[in-house]
């Protein structure tokens, strides 16, 4: 009888122990449950997110797109599908293909790199496109692959090359082109004004055109910036002094215009050296013509 009891005893304690372990077991599939739960949230917030982005986001491993966002699928034009698990290598431009091929292999091995590059890329319409790349290393699959951030600058890159032609045209003319804010502050200034003046444009910039003024002309030249005219070009002639302290005799010619929101005085100035090469005697007065 007192083995029977023993027995049972036994059998009620492993019953015991079994049931708390079940107990235990319960509590951790509901924190399992609880950290998918989450874990599906946070999914949903990441693939929202990425969705919503108007800059493009793909993964790419060992060289192929594995995943990208709808904004990077239609930077390029292309459907997802048509996209993933296609070569990444051969959207860009085939002159940068191998140089692409290799930033994609040093990247994915660890190495770290410049913030940004700047790719040129092909649509599915063959289109040239400017995109703007920020890569990082990430694991993905238990493999190492690169997220990368696409931003498409074909715009900006095209404005940019068009200003600085520009610029390089108005660096080749012989009279002085500038450009000062509303306030007598100088913004830009070509070539020909720098190397007359003896300025580098790094010194020149934020510098008031008063400042660079004969003393005698400098008054004149504040109530020029006080009254200028959209409508009509301002023609004066001025001295101005260089870095060092040459003076310069000039006829100025100008006006104001916009860019963007801001306004701003555009001037063209050609040194005098005998005021009847310029038909007419000069004077001192600030003169107005209607264009």
């Amino acid at each position: 009888m007192k083995e029977q009891d023993g027995a049972d005893g036994r059998i009620l304690q492993k019953v015991s122990r079994l049931g708390q372990r079940i107990v235990e077991l319960e509590e951790t599939i509901a924190q399992l449950k609880s950290i998918d739960k989450s874990w599906q949230e946070l999914r949903s917030i990441i693939t929202g997110f990425a969705a919503g982005l108007q800059q493009g986001l793909a993964v790419v491993q060992d060289g192929n797109i594995i995943w990208a966002n709808e904004a990077a699928c239609k930077m390029f034009g292309y459907e997802i599908e048509e996209l993933i698990n296609t070569s990444g290598i051969v959207l860009a431009h085939p002159d940068y293909r191998q140089k692409l091929a290799a930033r994609l292999k040093m990247i994915q091995a660890g190495d770290v790199l410049p913030t940004y590059d700047i790719w040129p890329f092909l649509t599915k319409t063959r289109v040239v496109k400017q995109i703007k790349s920020y890569a990082n290393r990430i694991i993905y699959g238990g493999k190492p692959a690169i997220l990368t951030i696409l931003v498409d600058v074909t715009e900006e890159e095209t404005l940019h090359d068009e200003l600085s032609m520009r610029a390089e045209m108005l660096d080749m003319v012989a009279d002085w082109i500038y450009l000062l804010d509303m306030q007598g502050n100088i913004n830009y200034a070509n070539k020909a004004m720098l190397e007359s003046l003896g300025y580098t444009l790094d010194e020149i910039t934020g510098k008031n055109i008063v400042d660079i003024s004969a003393k005698e002309f400098q008054e004149k030249t504040r109530i020029r910036l006080q009254t200028p005219s959209k409508k009509s070009e301002g023609r004066n002639r001025t001295v101005y002094l260089s870095k060092g302290h040459k003076r310069l005799t000039m006829f100025v010619c100008g006006k104001v215009i916009k860019r963007g929101d801001q306004e701003l005085i555009f001037a063209v100035a050609r040194e005098i050296l005998r005021e009847e090469e310029m038909g007419e005697p000069l004077g001192d007065d600030y003169e107005l013509r209607s264009k």
